[in-house]
């Protein structure tokens, strides 16, 4: 009895260490590996699109550049290189500027009030609507502006930046908040 309680153990740790593990990926059919998740339904139907992919880094870089790095520097006059003549800016003060050279305009008198500009990207987004066929750069970010009278205000910003097939900027929208008083 005891020998075959032995032989039985015995078979079972041999059978046990002998069994190679199974390789998902070998008998996965090929539609498993490849095919996109479903996304969830969602409570609403976007109005615009619900269907983006990763954009042209390139974009990215023009927007931060642009929007951003040349308002920081003061160096508004590269602003044609990027914007595209029939440029729409909803501006988070609720102030809509339309053409390239209002919006130029209205940036060197905004930025004319800081003695110093402080950005901070939080997030840079490049995206394309694939049943739009829109490119758009999302950015996160903060300022900080100092005036002619010493007085610091901070601000969180959300920018969307459509992008024309040109592949300069006609759409912008902004979005902000103040930061709260302590």
């Amino acid at each position: 009895m005891k020998q075959l309680l032995f032989v039985l153990v015995a078979a079972s740790l041999f059978t046990a260490c002998n069994n190679a593990p199974k390789d998902d990926a070998a008998t996965a059919t090929p539609d498993a590996t490849t095919a996109k998740p479903e996304p969830p339904a969602l409570p609403f139907t976007p109005s615009y699109s619900a269907s983006f992919e990763m954009g042209n880094p390139a974009y990215a870089a023009m927007i931060v550049q642009g929007s951003w790095k040349d308002w920081e520097t003061n160096n508004l006059d590269n602003m044609k290189n990027w914007i595209a003549d029939t440029i729409v800016a909803f501006h988070s003060d609720n102030v809509t500027v339309q053409g390239a050279d209002s919006l130029i305009a209205r940036w060197k008198r905004g930025r004319a009030n800081y003695t110093s500009v402080i950005d901070t990207i939080h997030a840079v987004l490049p995206v394309y609507s694939t049943d739009q066929k829109e490119n758009w750069v999302l950015v996160w970010a903060k300022e900080v502006n100092t005036n002619s009278k010493g007085i610091t205000e901070t601000v969180e910003l959300m920018e969307s930046w459509r992008i024309n097939k040109d592949g300069k900027a006609d759409m912008l929208l902004q979005y902000d908040r103040q930061a709260r008083k302590k």
